[in-house]
């Protein structure tokens, strides 16, 4: 730590002239931001694999990590968490018909729609992602073994976890869809013409499961947008906050587990006999 602020000290150049009070400083960061290939330098990861908050709060570093979030990263990050939580709308739409009442042509082809957007536009591409993470990983022998099963390390983030969960979940609900069982029950012809529907005989046995995996799906969905507390520093050190205290927090009520047990128990082992 100690080589890297003197490092990051000569890093920053200052002016002997002074105009208007103030001096002009040239950061010299080019190689922070690209390596001598032109391509992205990984320097500001391993930063943050160093767990050093004094360091990190170096001029230089400061500098340099509000350009690539400023010019790159707020883009990109704005444009992938707004898709998924238009996705996250489009699945509280879709699953918010599923209160029992009286089927409408309009509402089935909207679930519908909703739900091939969900299957087609969010499960497909979070599975690519985790497919495309998983190879990369095993092919850069970047896993352990837990048992007999290879888990790849990038699922340690709590993040990657709850994205792949969530595709399990998304794929658990394909193969129970209602809609999917009940495509043969639809009513074409008439005034009545249903289609879509969800409410045929061999959709009773399997409604229940869908709605358990839906009902842990959106809570993970929920859970994923935690990513927007970047963009507010109050919110962020907040939420910091909380997940540090978390492990206190269980360490307290097993603690208060315990003493209830012991105190239920000794209480247990008095002479209730009340004389009438």
């Amino acid at each position: 730590s100690t080589l890297l602020w003197t490092l990051f000290d000569g890093l920053v150049w200052r002016s002997r002239l002074v105009q208007d009070g103030q001096r002009r400083v040239n950061y010299y960061i080019k190689h922070l931001v690209q390596d001598l290939e032109g391509n992205f330098s990984p320097a500001l990861k391993w930063l943050a694999h160093h767990k050093d908050p004094r360091l990190v709060s170096h001029g230089v570093v400061m500098t340099f990590a509000d350009l690539l979030w400023n010019r790159v990263a707020s883009y990109q990050f704005l444009l992938g968490r707004g898709y998924f939580l238009f996705t996250l709308l489009v699945f509280i739409t879709s699953q918010s018909f599923l209160v029992p009442g009286e089927e409408r042509l309009w509402r089935n082809i909207l679930t519908f729609v909703c739900r091939c957007f969900l299957y087609l536009g969010s499960m497909s591409k979070l599975l690519f992602d985790q497919c495309k993470l998983a190879c990369s990983a095993f092919k850069a022998g970047d896993y352990q073994w837990y048992w007999v099963v290879p888990v790849p390390n990038y699922l340690h983030s709590t993040q990657q976890a709850g994205s792949a969960l969530l595709v399990l979940l998304l794929i658990l609900m394909y193969a129970q869809e209602p809609i999917l069982w009940c495509i043969s029950y639809a009513q074409t012809g008439g005034d009545k013409a249903i289609i879509f529907t969800t409410t045929c005989p061999e959709a009773l046995d399997v409604m229940t499961p869908y709605t358990v995996f839906s009902c842990i799906a959106m809570l993970i969905y929920w859970a994923l947008l935690m990513d927007f507390t970047l963009l507010s520093m109050r919110i962020s050190a907040f939420v910091l906050v909380c997940g540090n205290v978390l492990a206190d927090v269980g360490l307290f009520s097993l603690a208060l587990v315990f003493l209830i047990l012991m105190f239920a128990t000794a209480i247990s082992s008095l002479n209730h006999h009340v004389e009438g």
